[in-house]
């Protein structure tokens, strides 16, 4: 596939010294000295091929092939005005093409055959020293997949990708070109001013097709891609383009399109089969599905990407910041997430769930359509106070935070440790407050300690006995050992209730929990809460409660406990704990003893009479068993309340967590949504057992901050047949036994069938440089383009993802180990 000019490449900087070998001399003699030269050079019709040892005077040469695919793939793939090798420069090779070439003018295809339009190939010609043709596009797949691309793209089956022309499109590849041929200075200075005064824009897909690549001769090739749409980028383009010359806008924007993404090139004979996988799921990929463009990305003749921020945010090489936790995405840039806050369950768990996740990761946050669906729209008190509680813990900012706001935008900074305070000046649930900073707090690479006032016992909202004596131990057992201290009781209306929470600084991810067995009750604890002494009939009102459970739960514990806060209320809260370590709930809410409040005067709240201390104690205990009875009967291990809260520490865990559930809860189906909006690898599965559901949660082993693991210590890679094993002798294994590697073992265990993760030590990637952290993502989607394998790059969890066949898996790891050896250091060649 060589095009009618000789072509020439940069080559990467270790094997200059070896590459300095005109097309049309001899090869050096054994022993030789050759000076290092920038690039070589491929007169047409001439083939790339691997170096044999003679052909380098004897020397012993084990070059990657991936080289060989990045020059064949440079020579390979020309025109359609996409750009889809937009790259810089690689450390393992001459970077991606630049530019994008020309397509005809009013040409309504999306490829024009091969050398049509003004004669530009991708990138324009080359230049001496990896010179590029300047051009600016948008990267189009988020660390979310917001728009669905990269999971639609790994359900096309391996068989009918056609390798030789073109593959499966990687993360780093989607892109789609806003203009071309960017080569006078007027040009940048241009799209720099009109982006002042641009808004992030909105991008939607319109259509999924599958069509001939015409610019392909030598073979009969079909794609897989989606047409975008977008009248903001559309708007921006205009603009630009009404300044130029008429005669020369189409040089720049060559197709009338709001642009186009090709996630695959498939092979003839399964057209038919791509066909029809358009049809099945062209309504699904639609579905609103949407993604907030903050960002204009530029690259420069060499090959150096900048980010042009949309609205005056301003831009820098590489994008991001020092302190940001977000994966890195294709040119370092972290996209707004966009959260419709009026989907499933539509409340406030959306809220405080998208937040903890914003804080966590680093990801700008837009929640529109707050809580559109309630009887009062927007924000309440205790909305906003839990966000400005995570606004707090993550050190940034957050606009649009009023009471009744039905839009917020979260811009998170670096997490650090510290003490906090939250008071929404209501009987806002304060558990509700835990539960929304809970996930930067523990990440924050410290302890840290909460104080949060409002409501501790109140309705629509965990109690504070379930927080203390079923949330937090539960989280225990997946590593965080938190404490709630309550130093004063609140309840509604009054509210006032006070609460020191505390987090651990972690030190290694969570760990997966297990909770697929109910067990038999092994210990059942109930406590009688009361805010004013009882007297004497503290003990009569005891016996009650245990002559009431001794029916309803036998071998219950009971105590009276009496508590700091409005004088005249009581509550029962049971807690049953089984073999399996599962825990159960039941409780009432705060109700007036006899001479307080509504039961003033001896009547309650219907005007009935009011009975005895013990038979109301009695029974509010009953009420209490009879719902932690309910749990029990559905034979489920987690209860509906407990479930959806696990979701969020299960999706980052080191490993699988299994919750077998009841009927599956709306709030537990948006827990889940919302995990999968943030983290694209976690992975849940639902298994139907009769009446329950056991949920699987992979998560994805989300590092904290300020990890102790050795960034000197190797990679262990898992293992595969013969390629790996050969890659270096077992005695130059370096040993550290301060810092161990991550067990391969281990993290094998935790992919699925088809998919093995390399863990790579800590700070490995998410401590690199964007510019290194780029070059690496380019040479990874090279290389997964050669071997029909995809190699995921997970940045903030320094580890990489490797699907596909067991061939092609094993055939990327044998590559990776000379990649990471290159990258990396000696100590990564296993």
């Amino acid at each position: 596939g060589v095009g009618s000019e000789a072509m020439r490449f940069e080559a990467p900087p270790l094997c200059r010294a070896l590459l300095a070998l005109p097309a049309s001399r001899a090869p050096p003699a054994a022993g030789a000295r050759v000076a290092p030269s920038a690039a070589f050079s491929l007169a047409a019709g001439q083939r790339w091929t691997r170096p044999t040892a003679a052909a380098w005077g004897g020397a012993s040469v084990a070059l990657p092939l991936l080289l060989a695919r990045r020059h064949r793939g440079s020579m390979g793939r020309g025109g359609g005005g996409r750009g889809d090798w937009a790259g810089g420069q690689s450390m393992y090779g001459g970077g991606g093409d630049g530019g994008a070439g020309n397509a005809p003018a009013g040409n309504g295809r999306r490829w024009a055959p091969k050398g049509s339009g003004d004669g530009a190939s991708k990138g324009g010609k080359s230049k001496v020293g990896g010179g590029k043709t300047p051009w600016s596009f948008v990267h189009m797949c988020d660390d979310s997949d917001s728009l669905g691309l990269l999971a639609l793209s790994k359900q096309i089956p391996d068989d009918w990708i056609d390798k030789q022309h073109g593959g499966r499109r990687s993360r780093d590849r989607m892109h789609s070109t806003l203009l071309l041929k960017m080569t006078e200075p007027v040009h940048l200075q241009r799209l720099e001013r009109l982006v002042q005064t641009t808004s992030p824009v909105r991008v939607e897909i319109s259509e999924l097709f599958c069509e001939p690549v015409d610019r392909i001769q030598d073979a009969e090739v079909y794609c897989i891609g989606v047409a975008l749409a977008s009248p903001g980028l559309r708007a921006l383009k205009d603009a630009w383009t009404a300044e130029e010359p008429e005669d020369r806008r189409k040089v720049h924007v060559p197709y009338d399109s709001e642009g186009h993404i090709s996630l695959a090139y498939i092979r003839a004979e399964f057209k038919q089969q791509a066909q029809a996988f358009v049809q099945q799921h062209a309504t699904a990929l639609k579905g609103g599905r949407g993604l907030i463009v903050d960002h204009i990305s530029y690259q420069d003749e060499q090959g150096q990407e900048r980010q042009l921020a949309l609205g005056g945010g301003g831009g820098a090489p590489g994008g991001g910041s020092s302190g940001s936790r977000a994966k890195c995405v294709p040119g370092g840039r972290v996209t707004l997430k966009d959260i419709d806050g009026s989907v499933l369950e539509g409340g406030g768990q959306i809220l405080r769930m998208s937040g903890g996740y914003s804080a966590l990761l680093g990801i700008p946050l837009r929640i529109s359509k707050i809580r559109a669906g309630r009887s009062k729209p927007g924000l309440a008190a205790q909305h906003l106070e839990s966000l400005r509680l995570v606004r707090d813990v993550s050190g940034g900012s957050l606009t649009d935070d009023c009471i009744g706001s039905c839009e917020v935008t979260l811009q998170p900074g670096p997490l650090a440790p510290g003490g906090f305070y939250a008071d929404p000046g209501t009987a806002g649930s304060i558990t509700l407050m835990i539960q929304a900073s809970l996930p930067p707090l523990l990440f924050a690479g410290g302890a840290s300690e909460a104080n949060l006032k409002g409501g501790t016992d109140v309705s629509f909202s965990p109690p504070f006995d379930f927080c203390q004596r079923v949330l937090l131990p539960s989280l225990k057992r997946m590593g965080a050992d938190c404490s709630v201290d309550c130093l004063r009781r609140g309840v509604f209306p009054q509210g006032g209730g006070h609460v020191r929470f505390t987090t651990p600084g972690l030190r290694e991810p969570l760990r997966p929990i297990d909770l697929s067995v109910q067990g038999e009750p092994s210990r059942i604890e109930a406590v009688l809460h009361v805010t004013s002494p009882l007297g004497a009939d503290e003990q009569p009102a005891l016996d009650a409660v245990r002559a009431q459970l001794r029916a309803d739960l036998p071998g219950a514990q009971v105590r009276c406990i009496v508590e700091n806060g409005v004088s005249g209320k009581f509550w029962v809260d049971i807690v049953v704990e089984t073999t399996s370590g599962a825990l159960f709930h039941g409780g009432t809410e705060p109700k007036d003893l006899p001479g307080f409040g509504k039961s003033r005067g001896g009547k309650g709240k219907a005007g009935g009479k009011v009975g005895s201390v013990p038979d109301l104690c009695a029974a509010a205990a009953g009420e209490a068993a009879a719902a932690v009875q309910g749990h029990l009967d559905t034979g489920a291990a987690v209860d509906e309340h407990l479930a959806d809260q696990l979701i969020l520490p299960a999706s980052l865990a080191d490993g699988t967590s299994y919750l077998l559930c009841g009927e599956l809860s709306l709030h537990l189906r948006t827990a889940m949504y919302i995990a999968e909006q943030f983290l694209p690898g976690v992975k849940f599965k639902e298994e139907r057992r009769g009446k329950l559901s056991l949920i699987e949660v992979q998560g994805v082993g989300h590092q904290p901050s300020g990890s102790d693991r050795s960034a000197s210590a190797p990679v262990a890679l898992p293992r595969a047949p013969s390629a790996l094993a050969a890659a270096a002798p077992a005695a130059a294994t370096p040993k550290a036994p301060s810092a161990p590697a991550v067990a391969a073992p281990a993290a094998a265990a935790h992919s699925r069938a088809d998919e093995e993760i390399i863990n790579l030590v800590a700070g490995t990637l998410s401590r690199a440089t964007s510019e290194m952290l780029r070059d690496f993502r380019n040479d990874m989607s090279e290389l997964a383009g050669w071997v029909g394998a995809q190699v995921a790059v997970e940045a903030a969890t320094d580890r990489l993802v490797v699907s596909g066949g067991q061939r092609q898996r094993a055939d990327a790891q044998a590559e990776l180990s000379k990649v990471l050896s290159w990258y990396f250091g000696p100590s990564y060649a296993r």
